[in-house]
């Protein structure tokens, strides 16, 4: 009853009283009136109570747990990965805290193990498949010899699964996907990955040369991190500072072939491209491929990179602060630790050449495939499974939380915030299509006989067109 009614009750009772008083004859009245009343008040209360809507309890809805029964999804690799026993990060232990709960809750078991040499997965698949028994219900396959697996028949299409999206570029490599995608068929994936043939800078030897530290970031932000720039502070980097006739420190480190293959990407063109029907084909000789050829060649002819005496001492003369920039791949941050190197470093792009509108970062990443003997049913438990391992962990789930493990790699937050956001756009990364021949065909030749003064670019096409183009009838045609 609420406060309207209990006042407008009250009120006809005092008034009742007031006519009691008034004499013997007026009580029958003074009875049938405070009758009336009560039961007006009761019939107002039956129908408050009537009209009044009682609410229904309600019920949460149970959450529908998919179970695996128990089923061991196994990444064969050439390299195990294993939960540490001490996590490094506070998102490395959310990362596994999660696994860990997800094998559980969905009844499965997840591991990757190295049980080939990265240049003999392919036969491993090929052997254990073809008997009827897998050795592993996923396949890493090197970069270098992804195509090969698919030409194998024996890898299980992706188009039509459901448990993950091919195509996610937060998860998966878009790239990669790309890649192994034949005649529109979709047949692996991989991880999202990190880019290649970048440029890291000692920001030391930057200021020592009279130069800003953070000089290429400002320049890539705006636009005029270019072969000419690059050209231009090579010059100043370039020092013999005891005029002894040797240069004490140069301008870069690198590895002939990579850096000829950054500057053709880095001008739009390619090696190899794949036509609207699938095919592949050279780009070889397109104005794009040739021009940055003949601009590497020219970059050769001056004494601004340093050689190293190992072929693989790249790296440490760049610890050494030999050289003010290295070209490598960016996972390579996690090798350039206090310990190692004590001068800051940066890390950009490759500059883009005169053909090109913007920055290109190059992907070349294994890829995961899953032999064509399950069933749809068997593979899309493994791909969900799959999905749960490398998918987004709680707290760590936000757009910008891939950003919390790469910030105790790097020495500033313009590496991570301006350079690595950039190249995980879809526009900015390019696939080499030219793992359709790597694996039979030394595609750096094209470029190294140039640095060695074997060949001039013209000569160098010249002789390698050829092989490239039977390789590629080869691939066309199976």
């Amino acid at each position: 009853m609420n406060f309207k009614k209990i006042l407008y009750l009250g009120m006809t009772v005092l008034t009742i009283g007031a006519l009691t008083a008034c004499g013997g004859d007026e009580e029958v009245v003074t009875e049938q009136v405070k009758t009336e009343a009560t039961e007006t008040v009761k019939e107002e209360i039956k129908e408050e109570v009537k009209n009044e809507v009682v609410a229904e309890p309600v019920k949460e809805e149970e959450e529908e747990v998919r179970d695996l029964g128990g089923l061991v999804v196994t990444i064969a690799s050439w390299g195990d990965r294993l939960e540490p026993d001490e996590k490094k990060s506070a998102q490395e232990e959310a990362l596994w805290e999660h696994r860990n709960a997800m094998m559980e809750k969905h009844n499965f078991k997840f591991e990757e193990l190295a049980l080939a040499r990265w240049q003999d997965l392919i036969e491993l698949m090929s052997t254990s498949t073809l008997s009827g028994e897998p050795a592993a219900e996923i396949f890493r396959i090197h970069a270098t010899r992804v195509l090969s697996a698919v030409n194998s028949g024996l890898c299980y299409p992706l188009n039509d699964v459901e448990s993950i999206d091919p195509m996610d570029g937060t998860k998966w490599s878009v790239p990669l996907a790309e890649v192994m995608t034949v005649d529109g068929t979709m047949y692996g994936i991989g991880e999202s990955s990190r880019p290649k043939q970048m440029i890291f800078f000692n920001k030391r030897l930057f200021e020592e040369a009279g130069l800003e530290p953070d000089l290429l970031y400002d320049l890539q932000a705006s636009g005029e991190w270019t072969w000419d720039k690059f050209m231009e502070l090579s010059e100043i980097l370039t020092q013999d500072k005891d005029n002894d006739g040797v240069n004490d420190t140069y301008a870069v480190i690198m590895n002939p072939a990579s850096f000829a293959e950054a500057a053709v990407f880095a001008n739009d063109g390619a090696y190899v491209r794949v036509d609207e029907n699938g095919n592949y084909y050279s780009d070889l000789e397109s104005p794009e491929t040739v021009a940055a050829l003949e601009w590497t060649a020219a970059y050769w002819q001056t004494d601004y990179d340093l050689v190293p005496e190992h072929w693989d001492g790249h790296k440490d003369l760049f610890y050494a602060g030999q050289a003010a920039m290295y070209m490598g791949d960016e996972w390579e941050s996690t090798t350039f630790t206090q310990e190692l190197m004590a001068d800051d470093w940066g890390l950009v792009c490759f500059p883009k050449g005169p053909n090109a509108d913007g920055y290109q970062a190059v992907y070349k990443d294994p890829g995961w495939v899953i032999p064509n003997t399950y069933t749809k049913e068997e593979v899309e438990d493994i791909l969900f499974a799959l999905d749960l391992w490398y998918g987004d962990v709680p707290g760590y789930d936000g757009p910008d939380d891939w950003k919390a493990e790469l910030y105790p790699l790097y020495r500033d937050e313009r590496a991570i915030n301006e350079t690595i956001a950039m190249v995980r756009a879809p526009e900015y990364a390019s696939p080499d299509y030219s793992v359709a021949i790597s694996s039979n065909v030394n595609i750096g030749l094209v470029s190294s006989d140039v640095y060695w003064n074997k060949a001039t670019v013209t000569e160098s096409i010249e002789a390698q067109k050829g092989i490239w183009q039977a390789e590629l009838d080869k691939m066309n045609a199976k």
